[in-house]
């Protein structure tokens, strides 16, 4: 059995292309970014109770229900605080077909890195014991805001890009060493056992190498940040609004958003202790800022205040910062004075040599907290829908109550959760015309959010419940979001997505559903696809204990995805199965044979995306997971569709 349906990990992983490549990274990115909602509510919630709290003059001390908010806070908090950890193990999983070993050695391998790190960091100190730089390899002068605190470790402010590399290193590792066979006296250690033991040796050259590399690495993409938010009147919000909805088709975007939302090129917030000069990285990157300005009790400039200013050359002299960042003023004074106590503000949990308890706080100059995350909620609130009654009203009469059962469940998706794909590709697919327009749309909503002054946040996507969460709940809590602006903005928006959307699909006569002569054969996602999912959990549990984790006839989907095997031309065609969110992701060995036209028609796919070097892409919505997972099973117990095909014929 294993002979038949086990392949080279190594050998697909080159074969698989540039595509095959960033699908897959597609896929790991996401696994830590869907753990940022509950993260970001903690953090979130309990942030604006301690406002309120502290705003109402509770007592910390004596207070216990200060407690709960703090815990809750704290809990959110770690979370992003290890993001780098999280993304390591999450691309080591995403390269190696979800092997648990392989996301073990990532994790063992981040903390030696980091480990490996801090003995070649010494610390450069003025007469009076006072930090003033640091020491590594042949840089006799690195900042301080080059080096940090992670997971309790000094080393390098890699931020996820040291996880990500990690990443890799552990996923071709155990690609590479997962059959390896020893002498044997050396017997236990085979296979995947060597893994982990080969990492912990390995990566200590891993870490020598950014040592070597990341002062000059980091500086410069702190500096393309700063060019990059330095784009007057907002253009570079526009830019990412565009180019991010233009990679949607191809899934390409969390690989394009990753670095603004979680790495300096975003931005960052820096503390400085100004008795010393000693500067901290509070977050890097536009999300992790986001978040930081509520946990370390800043705010947000707005329309009608302004906190983050530029600062006056005496402040700047007395903390050694660059006229590349803006001061925090909780005053709210412009900048204007030049005393040092007017901008102290509590350093929470920071650790200063010193151990002061009072900093200052700067941030990249131009960055806006959320404003590479703000832009899509008027095009998911308030546009898309309207995009959808426009495909309602164009549908036939008499098919109008199944185009509005069909819309109706996508737009409600998008609405709540932010989840576009599955009315976005249905436009896509059928009149790319419209799409471009949207793109056009995504860039001006994230361009003017930015113009306003609007810092709302965003988690996993850009739907009402974010919505309430990071815009309207701050808001109420005392900080000074601006959400409020996205609503005009949204009904403004309404109507020009409706009548757009509506003139093009009549003037051209496109096939939306309830349109042409195929809409039997025509699904969007609904709540069908998630119910399946808890159905087959369910299944799952209800199987003897002997058959947990089985898939076989007795599951109501087995027929269903039996086909879709079929289709896809067996497991001999298969070489790796992942998925995202909406999308099967695939990688084949020949693409000529999939059957697109029954995977469509009779499973109710939205469309296939053939991509060069065999990767494969097919669009079925939250049902695309649950294929992954389905088939995965089949393959693990030898399944084939051949011998199953074969045998339901003499039976």
């Amino acid at each position: 059995m294993d002979k038949n349906i086990e392949y080279s990990r190594e050998k697909d992983y080159k074969g698989e292309g540039a595509r095959g490549f960033l699908s897959k990274l597609s896929k790991g990115l996401m696994l830590p970014i869907a753990v940022l909602p509950i993260a970001g509510l903690f953090l979130g919630i309990g942030s604006g109770i301690i406002n309120i709290f502290d705003t109402v003059g509770l007592d910390k001390e004596t207070n216990p229900w200060y407690l709960i908010p703090i815990i809750m806070r704290d809990i959110g908090n770690i979370i992003f605080a290890t993001l780098p950890a999280l993304f390591c193990v999450a691309i080591a999983i995403a390269y190696t077909d979800d092997a648990g070993i392989a996301a073990f050695t990532g994790f063992l391998g981040y903390v030696v890195f980091c480990v490996s790190q801090a003995v070649l960091i010494f610390e450069n100190v003025d007469a009076n014991g006072v930090l003033i730089n640091y020491h590594i390899l042949w840089y006799d002068e690195v900042p301080t805001s080059v080096v940090g605190q992670t997971l309790g470790i000094t080393s390098l402010q890699t931020s996820v890009f040291g996880g990500i590399a990690v990443g890799f290193v552990a996923a071709w590792l155990y690609n590479r060493f997962n059959t390896l066979r020893l002498p044997n006296f050396l017997g236990f250690f085979n296979g995947t056992r060597s893994v982990p033991i080969i990492a912990f040796m390995f990566m200590p050259l891993v870490a020598f190498i950014f040592l070597a590399t990341w002062p000059l690495i980091g500086t410069w993409l702190d500096s393309f940040g700063q060019l990059l938010l330095g784009m007057n009147y907002g253009f570079d919000a526009l830019l990412f609004g565009i180019i991010e909805r233009a990679l949607v088709p191809f899934g390409l975007h969390h690989a394009f958003y990753t670095p603004l939302w979680f790495t300096s090129v975003g931005g960052q917030i820096i503390a400085v202790d100004p008795s010393t000069g000693q500067q901290l990285v509070v977050s890097a990157g536009d999300e992790n800022m986001w978040f930081a300005i509520q946990n370390y009790g800043l705010d947000y400039n707005s329309l009608n205040t302004q906190y983050w200013v530029e600062a006056n050359d005496t402040i700047l002299n007395l903390t050694g910062m660059s006229n590349n960042y803006w001061v925090f003023d909780p005053n709210a004074a412009g900048g204007a004075s030049t005393n040092i106590n007017d901008y102290l503000l509590p350093s929470q949990n920071l650790d200063f040599n010193s151990g002061t308890n009072e900093c200052v706080y700067f941030i990249t100059s131009g960055a806006h907290p959320g404003q590479y995350l703000q832009g899509k909620y008027q095009f998911m609130i308030f546009a898309l829908p309207a995009a959808g009654a426009a495909m309602i009203m164009c549908a036939k009469k008499e098919n109008r109550e199944m185009a509005m059962s069909l819309i109706g469940a996508a737009v409600l998706t998008t609405f709540l959760t932010g989840i576009t794909e599955p009315i976005e590709f249905t436009f896509l697919f059928l009149a790319p015309m419209l799409y471009i327009f949207h793109v056009i749309m995504c860039g001006i909503s994230f361009w003017v959010d930015d113009l306003l002054q609007v810092s709302a946040g965003m988690t996993f996507s850009g739907g009402i419940i974010d919505y309430c969460l990071y815009g309207i709940l701050p808001l109420a809590t005392g900080y000074n979001t601006a959400a409020w602006i996205i609503i005009p903005i949204g009904i403004i928006y309404m109507p020009i997505y409706y009548f757009f959307f509506r003139w093009y699909i009549l003037k051209f006569d496109i096939q939306t559903p309830g349109r042409g002569d195929s809409d039997d054969n025509m699904k969007l996602v609904s709540k069908k696809d998630y119910l399946e999912s808890k159905d087959t959990k369910k299944e799952n549990k209800n199987l003897p204990k002997g058959r947990k984790g089985y898939f076989d006839e007795s599951n109501p989907r087995f027929e269903r995805t039996v086909s879709l095997l079929g289709y896809l031309g067996d497991f001999d065609n298969l070489k790796s199965i992942n998925a995202c969110i909406t999308r099967l992701r695939l990688s084949v060995v020949d693409v000529s044979k999939i059957d697109e036209e029954s995977i469509k028609k009779k499973l109710g796919a939205k469309g296939i995306m053939k991509l060069s070097g065999g990767s494969v892409q097919v669009i079925f919505g939250a049902e695309a997971d649950i294929f992954k997972v389905e088939l995965q099973m089949l393959k693990k117990q030898g399944f084939t569709y051949k011998e199953w095909s074969e045998k339901s014929k003499n039976n």
